[in-house]
């Protein structure tokens, strides 16, 4: 069942989110409380087996490069920031129902675009089949030479 993310869910949060630090940012317990302080959608499935966090364009989040160069090219767009699932949950759908479910809540607010970004570097190549499948167009690539990463933003149109 999807539902919010409450506190009892934080530590296993941290614990995913550290197992794929490599394909995201750092995260302890005020960082994340920071970002679900400005989260318009933060939500987990089945007991945080799969979490999504995610922000309308306009979020008050400043030094965030993803969202800097999605708002360069879009408007109306809702960003996916962050989504996990953990290793024994995946390939059961829980990332198609999470997707599912924060675009009918963007849709619902008149939200125009669902924007996300994937690693190129290091590489996650089943997270760029997956955006691919789910109907996503590649909108460019940035790379963070000085953090040793670099993405390729995805973007589906919610019309």
């Amino acid at each position: 069942m999807i539902a919010a993310i409450r506190p009892q869910h934080f530590d296993k949060i941290l614990r995913l989110n550290e197992e794929f630090v490599h394909w995201l940012s750092p995260l302890d317990e005020s960082e994340l409380s920071y970002v679900l302080d400005r989260a318009a959608y933060a939500r987990q499935i089945n007991e945080a087996a799969g979490v999504l966090i995610a922000y309308a364009h306009d979020v008050d989040y400043p030094d965030h490069w993803n969202l800097a160069w999605l708002k360069s090219r879009l408007e109306s767009f809702f960003y996916i920031d962050r989504i996990m699932i953990e290793r024994a949950a995946q390939g059961q759908g829980l990332g198609q129902r999470l997707y599912a479910d924060v675009a009918k809540f963007a849709r619902a607010r008149g939200y125009s675009w669902l924007a996300s970004e994937v690693n190129t570097r290091p590489d996650n190549p089943a997270s760029h089949a997956f955006h691919l499948r789910e109907g996503f167009i590649s909108l460019g690539e940035q790379d963070f030479t000085n953090k040793g990463k670099a993405v390729r933003y995805y973007a589906k149109a919610l019309n």
